[in-house]
């Protein structure tokens, strides 16, 4: 049961409790509440509940709203209200849009007939994201929102709360970075969360709820936004001096960046082999945050960032290289992670790997067969320049190593192979510890930003075996193409507890719209947040 308000005059998320806990009387026959809230000043609320049944209801709220009866809001309606929840709102989730109504202060209001609690997440996912999405739709600049008492199973109303700032943030987000004509920007600006009867401690806790729900919801927006950047517009040394740019911003971060000149003394020629056909000369940032202890190993994450991918010599077909541009997306999950974390100055200890190169086609470009020397040794194959990620994070996990951390993660849109596998419901998992696996799916389950594990056993290795080098960049044919591609990875994580994640599926979609989603955000946020990784 949900009303929401679009108004103004109200803070960026903020929450505000209006007092008790609402009581429940009867008013239409059908058991489903209704919460509405009327603005009478800056500060306070009139709050009004009805229940369907017969009878009427009190107000409830702060002292300075003193109390009123429901029939008298219906009234002013005309019977209007009771008319269009009877008639519109049947489906969970459904929702009317009234217009304005004489003496009420909000310019729309959204009635939603609320889901119960064994709905799953993503539905929940699902109904905020439409309210965000008719926000922008009416141009409204704020909107106030009681989500109720009732969440999801297992779930409580702290998760309710950072859920619903943390999806109506990142969903009132529209890309107009490259419009000049027909610029579109986002007209919400303000979010309030209204809340019902929590003590000081809850109503604490619930802040905080919010807090970090907005600070997810602009990692999110931060990663599509980098994403959705056309790649002339997102070139490695462009997202360079935008990861530079953090510490203007977050203090905290310590940034290191290398060029193409420093990756060769270091040996990374499996990275740089990937960046040879391109003008764009490729880059390598180091994002590093200390917040916890000092004795405290970090958690290593590592991105693929390849900002527009031909394919190289093994070139793409050409319908839909367009989206290319989103081959970045692992680096700008670490982006929007690390931002992340520093708005909320977690007490986490994380050091991130962005490895970023454009892959051309030309006279200079690696070609299928030729062997390069990687970072750690071992010289690689390639058969295939289209199955360039890989390169790139051989180096970078290798060089990551250097950090002595606890656990490893890397993010790519990696193979095609994983969107016939999973789809774009989860993104796919496969690691060298099964602790991490399991907390990682628990991450995905608990933000709705879901993953799955598939196997990666010994027998997936011999893929990698090649005549004229000590690993091969693909083989196994056809199958099990995301395992082999995650195999591949693995002889360069011997060192750590990893995991890999293909966000192939994920990080964007081809339809209804082409975008970038910014996953794997929320999950890889929501696994920091909760320090459940001992």
């Amino acid at each position: 049961p949900h009303i929401i308000f679009f108004t103004e005059d109200l803070d960026k998320i903020k929450i505000k409790d209006i007092g008790p806990k609402i009581e429940n009387n009867p008013l239409f026959p059908e058991k489903v509440n209704v919460t509405f809230a009327k603005k009478i000043s800056e500060n306070y609320f009139k709050v009004l509940h009805w229940e369907r049944g017969a009878g009427l209801t009190k107000a409830c709220g702060t002292a300075a709203c003193a109390t009123a009866v429901a029939g008298e809001i219906n009234k002013i309606s005309k019977n209007y209200i009771s008319k269009t929840i009877s008639s519109h709102l049947k489906d969970a989730g459904s929702n009317v849009l009234l217009p304005k109504i004489d003496g009420i202060a909000a310019a729309n209001i959204l009635l939603v007939n609320g889901l119960d609690s064994s709905a799953p997440t993503h539905k929940w996912l699902s109904m905020y994201q439409s309210i965000a999405q008719k926000g922008n739709s009416l141009k409204c600049k704020d909107i106030s929102i009681m989500p109720g008492n009732i969440c999801p199973a297992q779930k409580d109303e702290f998760w309710l709360i950072e859920m619903v700032a943390k999806t109506i943030e990142s969903n009132v987000y529209i890309f107009s970075e490259t419009k000049n004509k027909t610029v579109s920007k986002p007209s919400v600006k303000k979010l309030t969360i209204l809340t019902s009867g929590l003590n000081s401690s809850a109503l604490t806790k619930a802040k905080q709820a919010a807090k970090t729900g907005y600070a997810i919801g602009e990692g999110v927006n931060t990663a599509k936004y980098l994403g959705d950047l056309p790649a002339n517009h997102c070139t490695p040394k462009i997202i360079e001096k935008k990861v530079k740019a953090m510490t203007k911003d977050f203090p905290k971060l310590k940034i290191k960046t290398f060029n193409e000149q420093q990756m060769q003394k270091m040996g990374m020629g499996s990275f740089l082999s990937v960046s040879r056909g391109s003008e764009e000369p490729a880059r390598m940032m180091v994002i590093e945050y200390k917040g916890g202890k000092a004795n405290e190993k970090p958690i290593a994450l590592v991105g693929k960032g390849v900002t527009f991918d031909t394919g190289g010599v093994s070139i793409k077909p050409s319908p839909a290289m367009d989206e290319m541009k989103w081959d970045m997306c692992g680096a700008a999950t670490v982006f929007g992670v690390m931002s992340t974390l520093a708005r909320l100055n977690a007490d986490v200890n994380v050091v991130g790997v962005m490895g970023c190169a454009e892959n051309m086609c030309s006279s200079t470009a690696t070609k299928p067969g030729d062997v390069v020397t990687s970072m750690s040794g071992q010289t690689i194959e390639i058969l295939n320049t289209d199955a360039e990620g890989r390169l790139i994070l051989a180096d970078c996990l290798t060089f990551v190593g250097k950090y002595k951390p606890s656990y490893v993660i890397d993010m790519a849109t990696l193979t095609g192979a994983v969107v016939i596998a999973l789809g774009r419901h989860a993104s796919g998992v496969m690691t060298n510890d099964q602790h991490l696996a399991d907390k990682i799916i628990e991450a995905g389950e608990e933000s709705g930003d879901r993953a799955w594990q598939l196997p990666l056993w010994d027998e997936h290795q011999s893929c990698t075996k090649t005549k004229y080098a000590d690993l091969a960049n693909i083989g196994g044919g056809r199958e099990a193409g995301t395992i082999h591609a995650a195999a591949f990875l693995s002889k360069f994580t011997n060192d750590y507890k990893w995991a890999h994640i293909d966000i192939a599926a994920t990080a964007s979609y081809s339809s209804p719209v082409k975008a970038g989603t910014g996953r794997p955000v929320p999950l890889i946020s929501e696994l920091l947040l909760s320090k459940k990784l001992k």
